[in-house]
C-alpha cells in the first residue's frame, strides 16, 4: 500500500504529490472564506515521471520540493532503474579537522 505525501509551496497556492503511476503531480488550491477552514482544489497537472528510487525504510520522505515550488530534491532511479550508491553528509566537519 501506498501512503500519499502532500507538500505545499511556501505561498500555499500548490500542493504536490506523486500519483501511483509515479508522476509528480501539481494541484492549484485556493482557500475559501468562511466559520471552517477549507479550500478548494483545481485540476490535478503532470509534471514529470519522478522515477522514485524504492525505500524498505520510509516512503513518506521521498521527495521535497522548495518554497516557491519550482525546484524538487527527489531521490530517483536511472533509466535502467539502477539507484545511485548513499550519499554521506557529515555535519560539524570543520571540529574534526586539527588545527
Amino acid at each position: 500500500m501506498r501512503l500519499f505525501r502532500f507538500l505545499r509551496r511556501g505561498d500555499g497556492k500548490e500542493l504536490f504529490f506523486i500519483a501511483a503511476d509515479g508522476k509528480m503531480m501539481s494541484v492549484p488550491v485556493k482557500a475559501l472564506a468562511g466559520s471552517k477552514p477549507s479550500f478548494e482544489a483545481g485540476t490535478p497537472a503532470a509534471l514529470f515521471d519522478a522515477r522514485i528510487a524504492p525505500s524498505p525504510i520510509n516512503n513518506l520522505f521521498e521527495y521535497d520540493v522548495t518554497a516557491d515550488g519550482k525546484r524538487f530534491l527527489i531521490d530517483t532511479t536511472d533509466a535502467t532503474g539502477a539507484t545511485s550508491p548513499p550519499l554521506t553528509v557529515v555535519t560539524n566537519w570543520n571540529a574534526g579537522v586539527k588545527k
